[in-house]
């Protein structure tokens, strides 16, 4: 991770007493504290993605036992033993909590993640790495702020993973549950925002 840490050797239990303190959103990799604001994508593109994500999702979703969340849900890492904040997920039938915790979930099965230049090698990293940690998790969906183009990466049932590169025009699917999103959903203004 190109961001410094906050604070350095930090137990599951200290983050979470530290997070409940904080006036702004952090997380916990490998023991260190970041800030969020050193990592958030911050452009009026990422955000208007990333509400168009939850904004899809949410309508995709309607009728199912699946809710979508934006960025304020922290997600848990196992393989880094850290807590952080996708763009968007989706929990299916209830929050399965982490021990010691009443806001960390360990359950997503799809995670969203915009990505922008000055995080997408965390993001496409050990990010991507510690997400497919979590063994529920079905679908990572990696989404461009620089064109209309979406990378979703599915789980087999063997636990192997299958890259779909997707751009105008193209449709997601999910399973379990099945839904579909048409990627242009996601982009809708997306790029007229940056003219703002």
């Amino acid at each position: 991770m190109e961001a410094t840490a906050i604070k350095r050797g930090v137990t599951f239990e200290e983050y979470l007493a530290f997070e409940r303190e904080a006036t702004e959103k952090h997380i916990l990799w490998d023991g260190e504290i970041f800030a969020m604001w050193a990592k958030a994508g911050g452009s009026p593109t990422h955000s208007a993605i990333a509400t168009n994500a939850v904004i899809a999702l949410g309508n995709a979703l309607r009728g199912t036992p699946c809710r979508p969340y934006d960025s304020d849900l922290k997600v848990w890492i196992p393989r880094k033993g850290g807590a952080v904040y996708p763009d968007a997920s989706v929990i299916c039938g209830g929050f399965t909590l982490r021990e010691g915790s009443t806001d960390v979930v360990t359950n997503p099965s799809v995670i969203v993640e915009v990505l922008s230049p000055g995080t997408e090698s965390f993001d496409r990293g050990d990010k991507f790495a510690g997400y497919r940690s979590i063994e529920g998790l079905r679908h990572d969906v990696m989404l461009s702020s620089q064109a209309v183009e979406a990378e979703q990466y599915v789980r087999a049932d063997d636990g192997s993973w299958t890259l779909r590169v997707l751009g105008p025009g193209e449709v997601l699917s999910f399973t379990a549950p099945d839904f579909k999103l048409a990627v242009d959903d996601l982009y809708v203004g997306a790029f007229d925002a940056a003219a703002l």
